[in-house]
């Protein structure tokens, strides 16, 4: 995987072309076991949005959430059904909305959006061991207590994996702990590894921002749009969400 990732900054042509799905495909052909990026960078947006659900500074009952196109080579983070209000503009609406959550209207400022989000968190694996994302900081104390716990935890949910076998079962060990120092050094060090930059550079071209409005004055639906970086004013059209289910 280093070596195809390496071949590919030597190609700025073929960088632009490779996508998530080609990058899950790599990866599964040097270890069927790895981790899907598109499918552990969906379920851990929605998840934190979903845990952001009762949030105090949104007002509107839905939530975001977080969809793959495949057909489109998009990532949508969207909320729908929301009815309204006739004494706004549909585009004022949205943009009411959106300002409710700074995490998201941050990313179309173009001063801001090529700061990471934390909802797209899931989608660097390299971070993940099994299906905790790891954060260490300076305090060495602190890091050594969450390699702990993250070791107590694999020897907990695979106690029946063990044998009497001690050597066996010091080697399966010692193989996870140094997973997950690899982590730790990769963090610790705050730089990007080459995989990490591949991903952000697709992120940065597929995500999208998606309100879905209904007019029942007019019974209408439409669609609030934003492209990260370009700014907070929405472009609108009419979209029924069935539409967008079938991307």
């Amino acid at each position: 995987m280093k070596v195809l990732i390496y071949f590919l900054f030597l190609s700025q042509s073929l960088l632009s072309q490779i996508s998530l799905e080609d990058l899950d495909y790599f990866r599964s052909l040097s270890d069927e076991n790895s981790q899907s990026i598109i499918m552990n960078g969906t379920n851990f947006c929605n998840n934190y949005f979903k845990n952001s659900k009762y949030d105090v500074n949104l007002e509107y009952e839905n939530i975001f959430i977080c969809k793959f196109s495949k057909k489109r080579n998009r990532f949508y983070i969207y909320m729908l059904a929301v009815e309204k209000e006739q004494d706004k503009s549909i585009s004022d609406f949205c943009i009411d909305i959106l300002r409710k959550k700074p995490e998201l209207s941050d990313h179309l400022d173009n001063k801001l959006y090529i700061q990471k989000k934390s909802y797209l968190d899931g989608f660097y694996v390299e971070n993940f061991y099994f299906d905790n994302i790891l954060s260490f900081s300076n305090n060495e104390t602190q890091n050594q207590i969450i390699i702990n716990n993250q070791i107590n935890k694999y020897i907990k949910n695979n106690r029946f994996n063990f044998s009497s076998d001690d050597e066996s079962n010091n080697k399966k060990l010692s193989k996870e702990i140094n997973k997950i120092k690899k982590i730790y050094k990769k963090i610790i060090s705050q730089e990007d590894s080459s995989l990490d930059k591949v991903i952000k550079s697709q992120l940065d071209k597929i995500v999208r921002y998606k309100i879905f409005i209904n007019d029942i004055s007019k019974f209408v639906s439409y669609s609030c749009n934003w492209i990260p970086g370009k700014g907070i004013k929405p472009y609108v059209k009419r979209e029924k969400f069935k539409e967008f289910q079938n991307i």
